[in-house]
């Protein structure tokens, strides 16, 4: 429980009126936020039972495909694990698509480059569902709020239980933002819009480079909640070459060859329901650090059980041939360092072959994991990002192989996986011999070059900007963590607590909900973006609308910048505190003038960070040189993107990326992005 008399002491209590009231009575609930749940330890969950759901050979195509949103029932656990009353399995949201499941994740939408895909989606969820009692929406942060609570309404301090918000994004989509899926998009299930609702259909454009895509929902304040039920489902862009069909032109291995592996860590208590820490002390993440600020919104979830496609550890049946899999990591905040092991004999299993990312396939492949070299390149990957990766099980045959994980969570300065839990995902269960004579498909090991035209290099940015990432830390720990210091709104704290009604540049475009836009890029110009991180975390950073191109990682002295960028702010008084001239201002935005350029020539608002760079420049790794939308960025380093607004060719967008309610730039740790980690911007 929440000891009452540091609560008073931290919020100065006495007098503080009805909002300290409602916490009060909130905290004496913690214990049991909406229903009792005893937490069902991973280590307890039977392994490797059950089969890999997947979709080879079994995809949605076609031009017009309607997509529902359902609440319903499955066995993400073992049949074994879930006692009578429960028997149907977890309570679980999912998609319908294009009349088959409802299922979680949903069915794979397979779509063609130059033919448009009309999607239409329905918000078909119950207006009070099951989930409601098992996962909570924090009504304290700046979110979808459909029943227009005002930020001061103590009614914020309770668990939200009106109708769930909802909107779907195709995450690596190059479309317009009428159908985008941005969190101010949703809509409930009785016709409650947000401010930038979309009618259907959406319209997919589909004249980007063949790649591995995904749509998940992005509802404002809530995408942590809701992907985390369930919404996620794949989206493969083909083309003339790349067709998924066993004769396609590369080669590639196809039907039975290709799957599609979404990887998740989720906890679950002892009826087999999901379990996300709300602030119970039970909960395996433990309360959220600074209730009296946000009851229910921890920095990162980090669950005890490893969900591969809707199923927990499960395993796959393979061939000893080449396989390909299209990768996603579908999680929170967990990051997954990956290799194949055979766990009884202790050796190493085959390498990973990496064809694409992103936004397409690498000019040439990529090695990675070789088992015949010390330290190899390493397989990581975060949150929101995807790889095309073939992988050879010939040579195998008979042998049990284990796909591990050895990251750190968080990344990279966390605890060390456990190997009993979420250091495993699934099996590979190697036969005898392969179907036919031999396998005639694309070897990654001699074959060579896999496009047409060399990924083009981005060079002359027209722009420049250093923006900075933060954490503003609370009395338990992080509050929030902010891109340019800069809250969703571009607007300051006021006088009063939570008004937020002082702009921070009154230069910055308004859009048409009132937000502030710093980063307003030309349409058809490349702009180079460098990310300053002095947080303690590594963070996923995506871009909406655009595919871009890491340049380079760099090291940088973070205390001493971070000194040098506190003492750029210029003290006043912000949320009924006083702050001194060079002391950092949480939310203030960057301690200058945002368009001002500085030493650098660079935008931003903040002091240059050449003189504070160190060590040697790394270049982007070989798994890394293609098209990107979403690129981890470390701590104690400036990532340096450069990101062209137009198509990956150099050609115009086929689409007014001027119009609309605009996209947005964030962290893909969700319960950042939940939690202020993200910006809007249009494209002038």
């Amino acid at each position: 429980m929440i000891n009452r008399r540091k609560f008073l002491k931290v919020t100065g209590a006495a007098g503080a009126g009805s909002i300290l009231a409602a916490k009060l009575r909130y905290m004496s609930a913690l214990a049991s936020v909406n229903t009792t749940q005893t937490p069902l330890l991973g280590k307890n969950v039977p392994k490797y039972v059950d089969p890999l759901p997947h979709f080879a050979n079994n995809r949605v195509t076609g031009t017009s495909i309607d997509v529902t949103i359902e609440e319903f029932q499955q066995q993400v656990l073992p049949a074994s694990m879930y006692p009578g009353a429960y028997a149907d399995g977890t309570w679980v949201w999912g998609y319908k698509v294009g009349g088959f499941g409802p299922l979680y994740p949903g069915y794979t939408i397979e779509a063609q480059k130059g033919t448009m895909t009309y999607v239409n989606y329905y918000n078909n969820l119950p207006v009070t569902p099951e989930l409601q009692q098992y996962l909570t929406i924090d009504q304290t942060l700046h979110w979808a709020n459909p029943e227009g609570l005002e930020m001061n309404d103590p009614a914020r301090f309770d668990p939200y239980t009106g109708p769930p918000p909802t909107v779907p994004h195709l995450h690596g989509g190059m479309i317009s933002s009428y159908y985008d899926g941005g969190p101010d998009s949703w809509w409930t299930p009785n016709g409650i819009l947000g401010g930038a609702f979309q009618a259907n259909p959406y319209v997919y454009i589909n004249d980007q480079e063949a790649a591995t895509l995904w749509f998940h929902d992005h509802t404002l304040g809530a995408t942590r909640i809701n992907v985390y039920a369930g919404l996620a489902a794949f989206y493969l862009l083909r083309d003339g070459r790349d067709t998924g069909q066993v004769d396609n032109p590369l080669h590639l291995p196809a039907g039975d060859y290709e799957i599609e592996i979404a990887i998740q860590d989720r906890q679950f208590d002892t009826n087999g329901q999901w379990l996300f820490p709300d602030g119970s002390p039970a909960g395996f993440n433990g309360p959220p650090p600074n209730p009296t600020i946000h009851p229910f919104w921890n920095p990162e979830f980090f669950g005890d059980v490893i969900v591969v496609n809707g199923k927990s550890w499960p395993y796959l049946e393979v061939e000893p041939r080449r396989y390909r899999f299209r990768m996603l990591d579908g999680s929170n905040a967990r990051f997954y360092d990956l290799r194949l092991q055979n766990l009884a004999a202790k050796t190493l299993g085959p390498a990973f072959w990496m064809i694409g990312t992103d936004g397409g396939f690498l000019d040439v492949p990529a090695k990675l994991n070789d088992p015949t070299v010390n330290k190899p390149a390493r397989m990581l990957f975060a949150p929101g990002e995807r790889y095309d990766v073939i992988i050879d099980f010939a040579g195998y045959e008979g042998q049990i192989l284990t796909l591990v994980n050895k990251a750190k969570a968080p990344y990279p300065m966390g605890t060390n996986s456990d190997p009993q839990t979420n250091g495993q995902i699934m099996q590979f269960r190697v036969g005898a011999a392969i179907t036919g004579d031999t396998d005639t498909s694309y070897n990654p090991a001699t074959d060579g070059t896999l496009r047409e035209q060399p990924v083009i290099t981005l060079n002359t940015p027209s722009e420049k900007r250093q923006l900075v990432l933060v954490e503003v830390e609370g009395v338990g720990g992080p509050i929030e963590v902010l891109v340019n210091n800069t809250k969703w709104t571009g607007k300051r704290p006021g006088t009063n607590v939570g008004d937020m009604l002082v702009p921070i540049d009154t230069n910055w475009v308004e859009d048409s909900r009132g937000n502030y836009l710093s980063e307003t890029p030309a349409v058809g110009s490349t702009e180079q973006w460098q990310i300053i991180n002095t947080t303690m975390d590594a963070h996923p950073i995506h871009l909406h609308l655009v595919q871009f191109q890491l340049v380079s990682r760099q090291q940088f002295q973070a205390k001493k910048y971070r000194g040098v960028y506190d003492a750029a702010f210029p003290g006043g008084t912000f949320d009924g505190i006083t702050y001194a001239p060079g002391v950092f201002i949480p939310a203030y935005g960057p301690p200058g003038t945002y368009d001002a350029t500085n030493v650098a020539g660079a935008v931003g608002g903040n002091p240059d960070v050449t003189p504070y760079l160190q060590g040697p420049t790394a270049g982007a790794n070989p798994e890394e040189r293609g098209w990107k939308d979403t690129v981890i960025m470390y701590p104690g380093e400036v990532t340096t993107i450069n990101v062209q607004f137009t198509k990956q060719n150099g050609s115009g967008f086929s689409f007014d990326a001027t119009d609309g309610p605009g996209y947005v730039w964030h962290c893909h740790i969700i319960d950042h992005e939940d939690n202020e980690m993200m910006r809007p911007f249009i494209p002038q």
